[in-house]
């Protein structure tokens, strides 16, 4: 019986040691506002390509700015600082998922 992931590649997941060695390079800082590990209450593992799209880039973001970033929200100056213009953030970004609004439900 085949499954419906059995084709699809599966993520290569980063060690822990991989994943403090990386953050203690990019300065243990969110890489867009500069936010310490401590100051913000954690760092976390960001695509910069969407992983859905083929992303496989990580970098350390705080969780505010991991929310801009995914919501499309970031400046020309905060994309330049994670090395991309806004045209290509534009194709990279993650796709927005389709909610139905309440004018949806009228029926139910």
């Amino acid at each position: 019986m085949l499954f419906w992931d059995d084709d699809r590649p599966k993520r290569k997941s980063m060690s822990k040691t991989e994943w403090e060695v990386k953050k203690k390079m990019m300065g243990n800082k969110c890489v867009i506002c500069g936010a310490t590990d401590k100051q913000c209450g954690g760092l976390i593992k960001a695509h910069i390509k969407a992983h859905s799209r083929g992303g496989s880039e990580i970098v350390p973001m705080c969780a505010t700015c991991h929310k801009k970033y995914d919501n499309g929200k970031l400046s020309a100056t905060q994309l330049k600082k994670i090395g991309l213009t806004p045209g290509t953030y534009k194709r990279i970004i993650p796709a927005k998922k389709k909610t139905r609004g309440k004018s949806d439900d009228w029926w139910f």
